[in-house]
């Protein structure tokens, strides 16, 4: 008797811990707006037409193009349905919108200068969307030097660095991802619990990091190795190599197999890169639990593996949530016309969105500043969470109230399906093939 009224108080207490979470999550989400829809955003009398344009900013030729072009080609899908039916609804007249595209090649700080030029010379521009457009987002600078609005929806750590040394000199500067911290204190508390669970068996806690040289790849390399050891685990080899460069892997694979670590992590996000380190490992596979950051998220990587990387496990921050029905939708229609797309096809299209919800909420898109104003106080649904930005560093907020970091594996026929939190996640975890 006691024991079970011990076991009911339990399930009281923790029902109302849950209940009071849940009360406080709805309130904090009432004062989000909902995701803009094209029905929201072009319902009006308003009969007075006019044109805005849409700078898209983006390496669309290179190494990375496959992946940057879906942003393009997402806005623009976004683009052709807000025109299709009348215009974005402004203050005193509907907008319809056109893209103009200025490619930034090889992300060379050159490229980008002139890309950069060129948009905003062009008449009627005042806004620029883009998946990234250099490793460094050093044309920040240029953006505020211009006032031109800037979403941006990648590199986030170098978008911090530069903001939070001034936030005010950038107001019209905002990142839709938040900053990479989600990246490295998530994974190894992850692989934890699945270890605790049963779900995932180990040999033993030992880890094997590759990072990248660009800042993306480096700081979630040396973030992860801080944290992994942080929570128990030792981390048994780490590597740097260039980015986008490595074509052999078999240097850093002969180590690997020597060590024989329980997980292997690589953070060169290149998709031709990470899907030559997968074909390579694959050939003399360890008992590994292999995390690749990023790249699995791009078609090519699949392609390039032949849909055997099975097992493989990543991660992304502001990522679609592909359990949504609007991230359904949206990923629907962009396969229908351009096939798989990967994070970018709905990303491009959700930021397409919310320029078009700153202008429906009555700003001028002639105003630079009140556009740029605009994004920084958006509190708004997104396919990829609640979107609100931190003033201190203008990136979005992180967290399972905001924007998760979102864990995904490849799971039948290499398709991706989310595994963590929990509350949105679409498959358990299952151990990798040559694993078992």
């Amino acid at each position: 008797m006691k024991t079970c009224l011990s076991g009911t108080l339990a399930r009281l207490k923790k029902t109302t811990i849950v209940s009071a979470a849940l009360l406080a999550a709805t309130a904090a989400h009432a004062e989000m707006l909902p995701a803009p829809t094209v029905e929201s955003l072009t319902t009006c009398d308003i009969k007075e037409t006019g044109t805005a344009k849409i700078g898209v900013l983006a390496p669309l030729t290179g190494p990375t193009a496959v992946d940057a072009t879906d942003y393009s080609r997402a806005a623009g899908i976004a683009i052709e349905e807000i025109n299709a039916a009348g215009g974005v609804c402004g203050k005193d007249k509907r907008y319809l919108l056109e893209i103009v595209e200025a490619d930034a090649t090889n992300m060379r700080n050159d490229a980008v200068v002139t890309a950069f030029r060129r948009l905003n010379e062009t008449d009627g521009l005042n806004v620029i969307l883009t998946p990234y457009a250099s490793t460094s987002n050093f044309e920040i600078d240029l953006m505020a030097q211009e006032s031109m609005p800037y979403l941006i929806s990648g590199n986030a750590e170098s978008t911090k660095a530069i903001i939070e040394k001034d936030p005010a000199k950038y107001p019209t500067v905002w990142s839709r991802v938040p900053d990479y911290t989600g990246y490295f204190t998530d994974l190894p508390p992850l692989l934890n619990q699945y270890i605790e669970s049963g779900e995932l068996t180990l040999p033993a806690k030992t880890v094997y990091i590759i990072g990248s040289d660009d800042p993306y790849g480096t700081t979630i390399a040396s973030g992860l190795a801080r944290v992994f050891k942080e929570v128990g685990w030792e981390v048994v080899g780490e590597d740097t190599v260039p980015f986008q460069s490595v074509t052999d892997w078999r240097t850093q694979l002969a180590k690997i197999r020597e060590i024989n670590p329980a997980v292997i992590v690589n953070t060169e996000w290149s998709a031709s890169g990470s899907a030559t380190f997968f074909n390579q490992f694959f050939e003399q596979p360890t008992k590994s639990l292999v995390f690749l950051q990023y790249a699995p998220s791009i078609p090519e990587f699949q392609t390039v593996t032949r849909n055997q990387a099975v097992g493989v496990v990543y991660s992304m921050l502001g990522g679609v949530i592909d359990s949504r029905e609007d991230a359904k939708t949206i990923s629907a229609k962009f396969a229908e016309k351009f096939g798989q797309g990967g994070y970018f096809s709905v990303a491009g299209y959700n930021a397409a969105q919310l320029y078009a919800l700153c202008i429906n909420q009555g700003n001028d898109p002639t105003d630079r500043a009140a556009i740029g104003a605009c994004f920084g106080k958006l509190d708004v649904d997104t396919p990829s969470g609640r979107l609100a930005f931190d003033p201190a560093t203008h990136l979005a907020r992180h967290g399972n109230d905001y924007m998760p970091t979102i864990f995904y594996q490849l799971q039948e026929d290499g398709k991706p399906a989310i595994i963590a939190p929990e509350p949105v996640a679409q498959a358990p975890f299952k151990t990798s093939p040559w694993m078992q």
